[in-house]
């Protein structure tokens, strides 16, 4: 095993390099309460509140879809985010799935693709962020 890595005993989550550690420690700084929402009894961070991460932080990435799906029913997006810190890269994938009969208002194949990719970018975000937004929750909603 890499000496330089720093596991959490209790969550299995590596905390090193430093790196990582001063970047969760911004991203943390950036959020409010009013980035997140309760929805059927758990916290969510808003779409807003995961952009704000991507965008605020000194930190490179790039989303890239890798598979689109679309009927005139439904879509389905799985996408590849990337993130790089100080020449170390970390990388999650996500899912997005919008179906036409949960659009209000103007029901498009826009709309509709455009929702499930922003889900995907979302849980992408989830993944590579979940333990800042956890603890969030933890400390300042729960």
């Amino acid at each position: 095993m890499n000496k330089d890595l720093i596991i959490n005993e209790t969550t299995g989550e590596i905390i090193s390099p430093d790196i990582f550690r001063q970047t969760k420690i911004k991203a943390l700084n950036l959020l409010k309460p009013t980035d997140f929402v309760l929805i059927n009894g758990t916290w969510e961070a808003t779409r807003d509140a995961l952009i704000k991460i991507l965008s605020s932080l000194p930190i490179s990435y790039s989303w890239e879809i890798k598979q689109k799906e679309l009927t005139d029913t439904f879509a389905s997006i799985t996408g590849v985010l990337n993130i790089e810190v100080d020449g170390i890269t970390r990388r999650s994938d996500g899912i997005g799935i919008c179906e036409l009969n949960e659009l209000r208002g103007t029901k498009s194949l826009h709309f509709m693709i455009t929702r499930a990719e922003t889900r995907a970018l979302k849980r992408a975000i989830e993944v590579l962020f979940g333990s800042v937004i956890n603890y969030y929750v933890v400390k300042y909603l729960v």
